[in-house]
């Protein structure tokens, strides 16, 4: 009987205990091993999202894609919307730019960032809007 799914204590580096996660195991599969510290739950926010509250966040990075050809975006116009612990939708104080490739950034400032919860949306005409939820740490 093949293992579906198991989660299993690693010990890495000085003594600290991680968690090897494994999903969807079948015979002669690859395994490809999800490591999470201990305590900590695994989602879509991982402790490499969190940000620090009230602390401005130079560059956060995000891709536009073009709704209807599947392309990245690398012109045109970001509108950037924000919303802090559920509060009313406003825009950002700074506008994205354009780095290359499809991608782009965004300077937030620390007004912005001072919340447990950042909603962030980026639209634009072309471009199917992106969400991203910012988690905060103090």
């Amino acid at each position: 009987m093949a293992v579906k799914h198991l989660i299993g204590p690693a010990l890495v580096g000085s003594g600290s205990t991680k968690y090897l996660v494994t999903r969807g195991l079948k015979t002669a599969q690859n395994i490809i091993p999800i490591i999470t510290v201990a305590n900590s739950i695994l989602g879509d926010v991982s402790s490499e999202d969190a940000f620090r509250k009230g602390l401005a966040l130079t560059g956060y990075t995000f891709t536009l894609i073009n709704k209807s050809t599947g392309v990245a975006i690398t012109s045109g116009t970001v509108t950037t919307k924000i919303t802090k612990d559920g509060g009313t939708q406003t825009s950002t104080s700074n506008t994205a730019a354009h780095e290359g490739n499809g991608q782009w950034s965004i300077n937030l400032t620390a007004s912005e960032l001072d919340a447990d919860v950042i909603g962030l949306a980026f639209t634009h005409a072309n471009a199917l809007t992106l969400y991203k939820t910012l988690r905060t740490i103090r």
